[in-house]
């Protein structure tokens, strides 16, 4: 396998880790995922969220799951240690959303260190 390919896998990996995190509500899935200090940019409407992922993301989604989560990753770009993933979320909440995840590579290991997201309106 290329490592090219590798390095995508071991990426999409995460997000798959952070959607799993979101369908079941278990913080296992987001220590598996995120940095410690990760943090979360977007809007709802005039609802600014502007927090971290620990704390903030990651209790909201404990208290309300969202098993009817459904995501595509859109595209993956890496250049040596970062990289950026659009994501495409559906039914988080009855909500859709783009993603962008910007992940680094600390230690060897892929993590997550930020994400912003678009609000682009209610489940079809």
């Amino acid at each position: 396998m290329s490592s090219a390919i590798g390095e995508a896998k071991a990426v999409a990996v995460k997000i798959q880790q952070y959607a799993t995190g979101c369908q079941t509500g278990e913080g296992s899935h987001f220590k598996a995922a995120f940095h410690p200090d990760a943090r979360m940019f977007g809007a709802e409407g005039a609802e600014r969220y502007d927090l971290p992922i620990f704390g903030g993301m990651d209790t909201a989604v404990a208290d309300q799951p969202a098993p009817d989560l459904e995501y595509q990753i859109l595209s993956i770009d890496i250049e040596g240690d970062a990289a950026c993933v659009k994501v495409a979320e559906s039914h988080f909440w009855g909500q859709d959303f783009v993603d962008f995840f910007i992940l680094n590579r600390i230690a060897g290991e892929w993590e997550i260190v930020g994400k912003s997201f678009a609000h682009t309106g209610a489940s079809a």
